[in-house]
């Protein structure tokens, strides 16, 4: 019995060893993208956060091509979005990815989150330790928050359902320097 031959070169294997790991690899999405902020000639502006507060009132801003940045004097204050269009529902693995300022003293941030029934969760972001001046991706399971405030109607958090987002300080007196670059889902 003869069976077919095949030849395969050196470049046409390290081809075929990549191929699985390519396909392997978690694509990501982003899902809050603090790059980029729109201006309209009537003046109005398009950002991925609707309001800040607190602390963080004027203490947040634009730097174009590479995030917001958040230079506020304490952890007392926060930003987000009201009837936001987010979900996490596809991707329940998300990477905060973040630059710590040389001024950041404070130890954690915290994402929160709201679904349409009311339920609000907690996931805490500790800095501490992180190097400053480098980016870094700090992971979040959605599927598993840090802390409950408030149950909702149906129990649990509805990823897919959520009406408000906020990242907030640690309601500490520490200063908070901080670039936001993105938030992505690895699908």
């Amino acid at each position: 019995m003869n069976l077919p031959r095949f030849r395969l070169s050196l470049p046409g294997l390290a081809l075929l060893l990549l191929l699985p790991a390519t396909y392997a690899a978690a694509k990501e999405e982003v899902i809050l993208e603090f790059k980029n902020v729109r201006r309209d000639p009537d003046g109005t502006v398009y950002k991925c956060y609707e309001y800040t507060f607190g602390d963080w009132e004027n203490k947040v801003n634009h730097l174009r091509g590479r995030g917001t940045l958040i230079q506020a004097p304490g952890g007392k204050g926060g930003m987000g979005e009201n009837k936001t269009m987010i979900r996490f529902d596809q991707t329940p693995l998300v990477d905060l990815i973040v630059v710590i300022g040389n001024a950041n003293n404070t130890q954690t941030l915290n994402f929160g989150l709201t679904d349409k029934d009311g339920t609000e969760q907690t996931w805490q972001i500790s800095l501490a330790g992180l190097p400053k001046g480098v980016e870094q991706r700090i992971r979040l399971d959605m599927t598993k928050p840090s802390s409950e405030q408030k149950p909702g109607t149906k129990p649990g958090m509805d990823l897919k359902k959520l009406s408000v987002w906020q990242l907030r300080g640690d309601y500490t007196d520490p200063n908070v320097e901080v670039l936001l670059v993105k938030l992505v889902g690895q699908k």
